[in-house]
């Protein structure tokens, strides 16, 4: 076997951790300021009696 491609799947099994630990930690953030920003806007709605719920 070769050398170079011994470790091949190790090697190319981190990377792929990598990005996706990298990926996620771009993405967290955007999720959580958006779901932070909607219960915001919901309270802020419910405080100012500006709030329609759609069951009733």
């Amino acid at each position: 076997m070769i050398p170079q491609f011994e470790y091949a799947f190790y090697v190319w099994t981190s990377y792929a951790i990598f990005a996706f630990v990298i990926g996620w930690q771009i993405v967290q953030p955007v999720v959580r300021r958006r779901r932070i920003l909607a219960e915001l806007r919901e309270e802020l709605a419910l405080e100012t009696g500006a709030y329609n719920d759609p069951d009733s």
